[in-house]
């Protein structure tokens, strides 16, 4: 079990994640929506768009939590996979009303939707495209603003840095002696068992 001070730095290297890296951006309102379709297999150019969903696509969501982003999965390795990006008309008075948006879905049961009357429809096709190509396209599609750290982020992405070298230090210097020990009860007990060595009396 781990301890409370090693899980409380997975946390705070889990929320740096979220914070920091490809995909912090922030949508202006005219994007209503995201939709993303790619098969849960990586053959057939879905590998970048996996990567795009695992990598980017939370911090994006971190930093845009009212903006819908639903992802239908599916095992069908020939289709192409899509990025729908709906867009508000840019007419500034045109408001939507509640949208029903479907749940993610591993069993693609999630297909975009149609855009309503107010909106518009931008896909990007990524297949064969590397999760950074993805990512530039939507932010020029979308004119995201990104989210740069702030001095307090970089001081704690550069202490958790810190920490996390001081502990492969630690873990590699407790193997050492581990193994050390192990190669010298092993010689122990090979002496033992050629009578090298007799017990001292009780």
């Amino acid at each position: 079990m781990r301890s409370l001070g090693e899980r409380l730095v997975n946390l705070r290297t889990k929320v740096m994640n979220l914070r920091c890296g490809p995909g912090a951006a922030i949508f202006p309102e005219e994007v209503t929506r995201i939709h993303m379709d790619f098969s849960n297999k990586t053959q057939g150019g879905n590998m970048g768009a996996k990567k795009f969903w695992r990598e980017c696509l939370p911090r994006l969501k971190f930093h845009n939590p009212a903006t819908p982003m639903i992802v239908n999965r599916h095992p069908q390795e020939t289709v192409s996979p899509l990025l729908s990006i709906y867009l508000r008309n840019s007419t500034p008075a045109t408001t939507l009303g509640p949208l029903v948006q479907p749940a993610s879905s591993r069993d693609g049961i999630s297909k975009a939707a149609q855009p309503s009357p107010h909106e518009r429809v931008v896909t990007i096709d990524m297949k064969d495209k590397h999760s950074s190509q993805i990512l530039e396209q939507l932010l020029a599609e979308t004119r995201a603003v990104a989210v740069e750290p702030t001095a307090e982020d970089s001081a704690e992405l550069q202490a958790l840095e810190r920490g996390k070298k001081r502990s492969e230090k630690d873990r590699a210097r407790v193997q050492t002696l581990k193994d050390a020990k192990q190669r010298e009860e092993e010689m122990l007990k090979r002496a033992r068992a050629a009578g090298g060595i007799v017990e001292d009396a009780a």
